[in-house]
């Protein structure tokens, strides 16, 4: 497990990595590539040894699960083996993220996990009323630039971030979300890569439970 420069959270952990995505922009296949290029990311692999890492943890923290992978392609075995370890962590937050919003109807979540969403285009959202832990949305990378006309309903918190390492949104766009935000009364985590010309907002949800 390792401390991030993402702002949002204090540790990244993956003990399953992969994804079968492609996407242009991922950071995740590249870091992959980078150090194990004899593994073919499009693999969904298992790191066991990184499966107990959050135990060895005992400061409160906010620990990202599978910033290199996404969750929709991990198998209900992998899953149960990280559910198993976040129950015996009730002092940490733990953050899913995900493209696919409707993979977390497949299993039940701790209170101490909070469920993203990240949003490229508003046909990517899923409103999820039965679902109770805290839910964000990612607007990252932001490129749709009408995305904040749209009413993200049922979202706890939003973190928006531009394309890395050349933004491509308009400081309109960003806007029209915090306008949303601060309409519905919505926690705003803006990060650095956005170059705001404004003070960035940095906030968090209450946590539940």
């Amino acid at each position: 497990m390792n401390k991030t420069k993402i702002e949002w959270c204090t540790y990244t952990w993956n003990p399953i990595v992969g994804c079968k995505r492609g996407c242009p922009y991922c950071y995740a296949r590249k870091i992959h590539q980078r150090f194990h290029p004899d593994i073919p990311f499009n693999e969904i692999s298992n790191w066991d040894e990184r499966l107990e890492q959050p135990l060895r943890v005992k400061k409160p923290s906010k620990i990202f699960v599978g910033s290199m992978s996404d969750i929709e392609y991990w198998s209900p075995a992998q899953m149960k083996s990280v559910l198993d370890i976040i129950k015996q962590c009730p002092q940490h937050t733990f953050l899913f993220l995900t493209k696919n919003g409707r993979v977390y109807y497949r299993y039940n979540f701790p209170v101490n996990c909070w469920l993203g969403q990240t949003v490229i285009k508003r046909e990517d959202y899923v409103y999820q009323p039965e679902i109770k832990n805290i839910k964000f949305i990612s607007f990252e990378p932001l490129l749709q630039e009408d995305i904040g006309k749209y009413y993200f309903k049922g979202a706890d918190w939003f973190i928006i971030g531009g394309l890395t390492p050349k933004p491509q949104h308009s400081d309109a766009c960003v806007k029209e979300i915090l306008d949303q935000a601060s309409y519905f009364g919505i926690p705003v985590f803006m990060k650095n890569n956005l170059k705001w010309p404004g003070k960035l907002i940095q906030e968090w949800p209450e946590p539940r439970g």
